[in-house]
């Protein structure tokens, strides 16, 4: 009986052990989502004092200001702005560009860090208790609020270096992340430059790893501005600058009325409004060259990151202006490694990652003026990064305008006619999407603009957490078109009802522009009233 006794002791305490080991080394049942960061969505560090370097401080940038206060001053008197830029750009880059600027080979000049989070993000405090909910560190606390702050990383990297150095260290660590958690497979949520990473693991590494992709308005086929900056071709306008200020402003009605008037001022003034668009033109026929040789080609055209962003059609001819200052072939040899074998292969990656079995989703925005110092700034964006580059090719109308009322869906890619890929107010033709099925579009949502606690971010978290694969035709899902209200956070499908601009160029109408000021005037007076009463 002793032995029965002792031997059914041994078995059970086996047992146990058993069931301990089994439970401690059991996978976890949910895959880990990675949020690979964009440009600067945390500052750089000098890697010694530890000390923010970029962006610039207030009190640095003042300082700048203040030593260009004199030179500005002057030329405004003399019509001299050759002066002005001979000696404030210097002065600019000196004192906000030089500490972060590659050397000719692309390699950082100084000693600078980008922060890490090796860990889970529930380790870090900086992202989960951030007030800011905006952007890549919104995005992860909505991604930590679902699926636990443990299932979620945040992979940060140097955004100036070769994107081949930033992609090994995302292929590092995703080997780290499944190591821990012990899974086979990750989910990647690239936001903005993310995109571009990505892309440069999948070409280096390929998608064994990857369960899943979802690509928030990502720049992995480049961004138009970069590419007309490098190239030096700037053009600012008048209407330009306003329609920016009026569309980045959308919701904030006294802003948004203040711009009215101007901008109904100007439409009513064309004398004065030319005489601004000919006095701009002229600062930038005088300045231009210095501002390329002294500001950009030392900083932002001396980070191979930088030139990521340069799409194909503007790449060749923003070398040779580049090569005109000196090029090394090293230089060259890095960034056309990128751009040929990455950026011009990024549709091929994306199928053969799809055809091997990772799930693709893409995301994109629309509705804004982009950043107003080139012509692309009238394409279609969300503020940045122009919508048919971020969706990988959705034919998109210029702002203030539509595809036109006799327009028919191209379905280049999704010949299925039963399939409604153009949007009801006439902009957006995603039949012509790489994916035309996975890719979503949100009118006025600001560049990574997946606010946590807002439906744009429970859209996102649909697309990371759905164990079926999704489509825009899903009925229980989401619309392929929606509407974001960016004071409310609401998502809305569009109807149909929205207005098509086959009448009124929100860029030139008298008309429109006078309706849309008394609307927004009438708004804040009952704003007002609710406000004084309250």
């Amino acid at each position: 009986m002793k032995i029965m006794k002792k031997t059914l002791a041994l078995f059970l305490c086996a047992v146990m052990i058993f069931s301990v080991s089994a439970f401690a080394f059991a996978k976890d049942e949910t895959t880990p989502v990675i949020v690979v960061s964009g440009m600067s969505s945390f500052p750089l560090y000098d890697g010694e004092s530890g000390a923010k370097v970029y962006p610039a401080s207030t009190k640095g940038i003042i300082k700048v200001v203040g030593k260009s206060v004199f030179p500005f001053s002057k030329s405004v008197l003399s019509g001299d702005w050759e002066y002005f830029a001979e000696k404030c750009f210097k002065n600019v880059f000196d004192g906000i560009f030089e500490v972060v600027s590659c050397d000719e080979n692309g390699n950082s000049v100084h000693n600078i860090k980008a922060p890490s989070f090796p860990l889970s993000v529930n380790n870090y405090p900086e992202i989960l208790e951030n007030e800011n909910d905006e952007d890549e560190q919104g995005i992860a606390k909505a991604l930590a609020a679902s699926l636990g702050g443990e299932n979620v990383y945040y992979y940060n990297y140097d955004w100036r270096l070769d994107p081949f150095e930033s992609a090994e260290g995302l292929h590092q660590y995703i080997e780290n992340v499944k190591k821990e958690k012990n899974v086979q497979k990750v989910t990647l949520v690239p936001c903005s430059m993310g995109g571009v990473i990505t892309n440069t693991y999948l070409y280096k590494h390929g998608s064994e790893s990857i369960k899943k992709i979802v690509y928030c308005l990502v720049a992995s086929k480049g961004i138009d501005l970069i590419g007309e900056l490098f190239s030096k071709q700037l053009e600012i306008t008048t209407d330009m600058l306003l329609e920016r200020l009026f569309s980045f402003e959308r919701g904030e009605l006294f802003t948004q009325t203040l711009i009215s008037v101007v901008q109904t001022q100007m439409e009513l003034t064309p004398a004065v409004s030319s005489a601004i668009d000919k006095f701009v033109a002229a600062f930038l026929e005088k300045t231009n060259a210095k501002a390329y040789d002294e500001l950009l080609s030392a900083s932002f055209a001396s980070m191979p990151g930088m030139w990521s962003f340069c799409p194909d059609e503007y790449y060749s001819a923003a070398k040779k202006e580049m090569e005109k200052n000196g090029m090394t072939k090293t230089f060259s040899d890095r960034i056309d490694d990128y751009h040929y074998n990455v950026q011009n292969n990024a549709e091929e990656l994306m199928l053969k990652a799809k055809k091997s079995g990772t799930e693709i989703y893409v995301t994109a925005s629309y509705g804004y003026v982009g950043f107003p110092v080139t012509k692309t700034a009238w394409e279609q964006s969300d503020c940045l990064i122009e919508t048919k580059n971020e969706s990988f090719g959705a034919t998109c109308a210029l702002y203030g305008e539509n595809l036109g009322n006799d327009y028919k869906a191209d379905g280049k890619v999704c010949g299925d006619k039963t399939h409604k890929h153009l949007s009801v107010d006439g902009i957006i033709d995603a039949s012509t999407c790489l994916f035309p099925e996975q890719t979503w579009f949100i009118k006025y949502m600001k560049h990574v603009g997946f606010r946590n606690n807002t439906e744009a971010s429970n859209l996102l978290l649909w697309l990371v957490s759905s164990e079926k694969e999704l489509s825009v035709n899903d009925e229980d899902g989401y619309a392929q078109f929606s509407e974001f209200n960016n004071t409310t956070g609401k998502l809305k499908n569009l109807t149909g009802s929205e207005v098509k601009h086959s009448v009124y160029d929100e860029k030139s109408n008298v008309f429109s522009r006078l309706a849309e000021f008394w609307k927004n005037f009438f708004s804040l007076i009952v704003k007002l009233f609710d406000m004084a009463r309250n």
